[in-house]
């Protein structure tokens, strides 16, 4: 935790409750990697999970039971005054609809945070009946949390009043800065799900196409999960594996290590909210390869360079790019610079003053 970082005092955390997908034990996922980044800076942290299991059958039973438990816990607990819902889209939405209204009967206030990548498609793909649905289900919250101006723009678009929208940066947190050995290769990091959605097959597509010209420049580090097995019979039967290193899901002591090592962070992504991964590697002064998706271009201007999703030459152009190594030093000190308002003591201080908004005027002089 960094020096001094913004601790949200009892008195206030006693009267928020938390309602999102399980995030501890290292939980995979955009919402579980915010709300590791939150918990330490709430005195207490009340928290109910919607599921905690991606099995199909135990996913349906604590998604069912997720609905009494939240009635049971309102009524029992008379403190809290504003439950805070993180909610992706598609059947996480549906869902967490159910928990908001069961939130507002209890005369509770209710955050909505939006986290979707896909929520601009989830929405656009709904007939017109679903579309007046969402709509109803967004205007029926308190407040609606997003990630970044053009997610508010968007929104606001649809029919949300601008008044009922709130953007919160994304949280990431302060680095832990090692020195690292030169090893005289412009290092690339991706860490994130590996699938399509994440370009990381992309990036290995642009990569075989020009390993030739990008075996003797770089070494390149994945992190991730999913489908795990396709990513590693793609690196070996290209022949990338003398530069191409894929370590599995990783945390903890060895994502610290990999951020370290980084030169650049690649993460040419189909469509995103504003990933933290991104952030987490501004921290670390990585310049940025990405594509012109949610919020992204917010984050990345002078310090990376974007690329149209798929497009396989535009990855593998701004790669050999960055392959020079003064200019990456001079992008990853943008980064550093530009990730400020993302880091907790911003981040904290700006949800506190949310929650004392809606938990009332007597709360306010404990910020």
């Amino acid at each position: 935790m960094e020096p001094n970082s913004c601790i949200l005092k009892k008195e206030l955390t006693d009267r928020v409750l938390i309602v999102a997908e399980e995030f501890r034990n290292h939980a995979p996922g955009g919402i579980a990697a915010v709300l590791q980044y939150y918990r330490p800076h709430f005195e207490t942290f009340k928290y109910l999970p919607t599921f905690k299991s991606r099995k199909f059958l135990d996913k349906l039973l604590y998604v069912g039971t997720s609905y009494f438990r939240l009635g049971w816990k309102l009524a029992v607990d008379r403190q809290i005054r504003v439950v805070h819902i993180h909610t992706a889209a598609d059947g996480s939405f549906r869902q967490n609809a159910r928990l908001l209204h069961i939130a507002r009967r209890s005369g509770r206030k209710v955050i909505l945070h939006i986290h979707a990548s896909r929520f601009k498609d989830y929405y656009n793909e709904a007939d017109q009946k679903g579309k007046n649905w969402i709509l109803s289900t967004l205007l029926a919250a308190d407040l609606l949390v997003v990630l970044s101006q053009s997610w508010k723009d968007w929104f606001e678009s649809i029919g949300v009043p601008a008044v009922q929208i709130e953007i919160l940066h994304n949280i990431t947190a302060s680095p832990v800065l090692r020195e690292i050995p030169d090893n005289g290769r412009t290092n690339f990091l991706f860490l994130g799900e590996i699938g399509e959605r994440k370009g990381v097959f992309d990036i290995i597509q642009a990569i075989s196409a020009h390993k030739n010209v990008l075996k003797d420049e770089i070494l390149f580090q994945i992190g991730g999960n999913r489908q795990e097995k396709e990513l590693r019979e793609a690196i070996h039967e290209s022949t990338l594996d003398n530069f191409v290193k894929f370590a599995g899901f990783v945390f903890g002591d060895k994502k610290i290590e990999m951020l370290n090592q980084a030169d650049v962070f690649i993460l040419p992504s189909r469509n995103e909210g504003l990933p933290i991964s991104i952030l987490e590697a501004m921290s670390y002064g990585c310049a940025i390869i990405s594509t012109p998706v949610g919020g992204i271009p917010e984050v990345v201007t002078d310090n990376g360079i974007l690329v149209e999703p798929g497009n396989i030459e535009e990855i593998y152009e701004a790669m050999l790019r960055l392959t020079d190594r003064k200019l990456v030093k001079e992008m990853g000190a943008r980064s550093r610079e530009a990730v400020q308002s993302y880091l907790p003591n911003a981040v904290m201080s700006h949800l506190g003053q949310i929650y004392s908004n809606l938990a009332g005027n007597d709360l306010k002089s404990i910020l």
